[in-house]
C-alpha cells in the first residue's frame, strides 16, 4: 500500500458545504444514529444481564473477576478488529456497502446471543457481534460528515453519538422492567434489539453513496448528481485518484491528529467504559440493592443524554476543542472526589446523610460531562481531521484505539476493586481522566466553521 496521492488542486464542495440543513441530512443522521443507538443498547444491557447470568450454573464463570470483565469486553474485542478492518473496506470499496452489511451482521448475531446456552458461546457472540458494532461506528459517523453543511457538521455528528446514550438508557430501563421475568429474562433483554434493527436495515438503503468518496475514486459524474439530489446545486467536480492506505495516517501531515485522536479516546474509554457497563455493580458496592442499582443506572443514563444535547446545542457554538476540555475536566474531578470517598469512608457509611448527596452529585457531574465532552467529540474529531481517502480508516483507528483502552477499564476495574477496594477502581479511571484532559489542552485543534477539505488539505 501507498500513501494517498494528495490531489493536483483544491477540491471544493461548495453545494453540500453551503446547503442548508434540511430532511434529506436528517433523515441520514436519523438512520445513522439509529444503528449507534442500537450499539448504546448492546453494549450496556450487558450491565444488566451480568447481574443475572451470574446465577445460572452454564454462565458461572462471570462470577469471577476475570470472566465478568471479559464478557463485559467480549463486544469491545470484536469491535477493535470490526473497526480498522471495516473502515479500511469503506474507504476502499464505498460507504453505503458496508452500511448495510454492518447492520446484517448486527441481527444475525444478535439473534444467536438470545439463544447461547453457555459462557462461551455467549462470549463468541458477543465479540462478532462486536464487528458489526465496530463497523458501524466508521461508517455512520463517515457518511452523516461527506453530507452535511458546515455551519450543521458538529450538530448532525452529536446527533449520531448521543443516540448512543438514549440506546443505554434504554437498555437499562428495559432492563430494570424485564427483572421481574426471571432467570431469562437476560434473553428478552437483548432480543428487544432486533426489532428496530430490522426496520434500519431496510430504510437504510435508501441512503445515497457518498459525493466525496465517488469523486476521489474518479466517478465524478455520478458525485455531482448525488450533490444535485442532496443540495439542489452542483459543482464542477473534476475525477479525483487518491489511493487508500492506512500509512497515509502516519505520515508528517496527519501525525499529530493521529496521535491526539488515539490518546484522547483512549484514555476517555478506559474511564467511560469502566463506569458505564458497571454501573449497575458499583451502586451495589455504594450499597444499593439489585433492583435499585440498576434503576439508578438507568437514571445517572438519562443524565447522560441531557449531557450529549448539551453537546448538540454548544458543539458548533463553543467548539469541539473548549467542550472536551469541560467534559475531561468534570470527569477527572468527580473521580477524584468518588475515588477518596471509596478509600476512606466504610462501606457502611456511602448512603447515608451528606455523603450520599456527594456520592451521587458527583455520579451525576460524572455523567453530564462525560457526553458533553469528549462522548461526543470521540465521533467528531476523526471526521474532521483526515482525508475522504482515509476518513473512514481514521474513524476505525481511533475506535480500535479506543476499545485497547476500553478492554483495560473492563477487565481491570474488576481486578483492582477485588484487590485493593472500590476506592482504588475509580483513582485508575481519574488518572485516565487527566490523561485525557492534558492531551486535548496540548494537542487538540479547534475545527469549527471549516470545511472538511480546508481542516486537511
Amino acid at each position: 500500500m501507498q500513501d494517498a496521492q494528495e490531489p493536483k488542486k483544491s477540491i471544493s464542495y461548495s453545494a453540500l458545504d453551503n446547503a442548508s440543513t434540511k430532511g434529506i441530512h436528517y433523515r441520514i443522521t436519523a438512520l445513522s444514529a439509529m444503528g449507534v443507538f442500537l450499539d448504546g443498547y448492546d453494549i450496556s444491557i450487558i450491565g444488566v444481564a451480568l447481574t443475572i447470568i451470574t446465577a445460572i450454573s452454564s454462565f458461572s464463570y462471570t462470577s469471577t473477576p476475570l470472566g465478568k470483565g471479559l464478557m463485559a469486553a467480549s463486544t469491545t474485542i470484536g469491535m477493535l478488529i470490526g473497526a480498522i478492518l471495516f473502515g479500511y473496506v469503506t474507504d476502499r470499496r464505498g460507504r453505503k456497502l458496508m452500511y448495510m452489511w454492518d447492520m446484517v451482521i448486527f441481527i444475525i448475531f444478535t439473534a444467536l446471543i438470545t439463544i447461547a446456552m453457555n459462557y462461551w458461546e455467549l462470549f463468541t457472540f458477543r465479540l462478532i457481534l462486536g464487528l458489526a458494532i465496530g463497523a458501524d461506528y466508521t461508517i455512520s459517523t463517515t457518511i452523516i460528515s461527506e453530507f452535511s453543511p458546515i455551519k450543521s457538521r458538529g450538530k448532525l455528528l452529536a446527533i449520531n453519538v448521543s443516540a448512543w446514550w438514549i440506546g443505554s438508557a434504554f437498555a437499562y430501563v428495559i432492563g430494570f422492567l424485564l427483572l421481574p421475568f426471571g432467570i431469562n429474562s437476560w434473553r428478552l433483554m437483548f432480543a428487544i434489539g432486533l426489532i428496530p434493527a430490522a426496520i434500519v436495515l431496510v430504510l437504510r438503503r435508501s441512503v445515497p453513496e457518498s459525493a466525496r468518496w465517488l469523486n476521489v475514486h474518479g466517478k465524478s459524474e455520478k458525485a455531482m448528481e448525488i450533490e444535485k439530489e442532496v443540495s439542489g446545486k452542483v459543482d464542477a467536480l473534476q475525477p479525483q485518484s487518491q489511493k487508500v492506505s492506512i500509512f497515509t495516517l502516519f505520515n508528517k501531515k496527519y501525525l499529530r491528529a493521529t496521535i491526539f485522536v488515539a490518546l484522547f479516546w483512549f484514555s476517555y474509554d478506559v474511564a467511560f467504559y469502566g463506569i458505564g457497563l458497571f454501573s449497575p455493580i458499583i451502586l451495589a458496592l455504594f450499597g444499593l440493592s439489585h433492583s435499585l442499582s440498576i434503576l439508578g443506572s438507568a437514571l445517572f443514563a438519562i443524565v447522560a443524554v441531557i449531557g450529549s444535547f448539551l453537546c448538540i446545542a454548544t458543539i458548533d457554538k463553543w467548539g469541539r476543542k473548549s467542550i472536551t476540555i469541560l467534559g475531561f475536566s468534570g470527569m477527572a474531578l468527580s473521580l477524584f472526589v468518588l475515588s477518596i470517598i471509596g478509600i476512606t469512608t466504610p462501606k457502611s457509611a456511602f448512603t447515608t446523610g451528606i455523603l450520599g448527596g456527594v456520592i451521587v452529585t458527583m455520579y451525576i457531574l460524572f455523567e453530564l460531562t462525560q457526553t458533553w465532552g469528549p462522548g461526543g467529540t470521540d465521533f467528531v474529531y476523526p471526521q474532521e481531521l483526515f482525508p475522504t481517502s482515509v476518513r473512514a480508516t481514521a474513524q476505525g483507528w481511533g475506535t480500535s484505539i479506543s476499545r485497547i483502552g476500553a478492554i483495560l477499564g473492563l477487565v481491570g476495574f474488576p481486578q483492582i476493586v477485588a484487590m485493593a477496594g472500590l476506592g482504588y477502581g475509580l483513582l485508575f479511571f481519574f488518572m485516565f481522566a487527566l490523561i485525557g484532559l492534558v492531551s486535548t489542552i496540548i494537542l487538540a485543534p479547534e475545527t469549527k466553521n471549516k470545511s472538511l477539505e480546508e481542516l486537511t488539505e
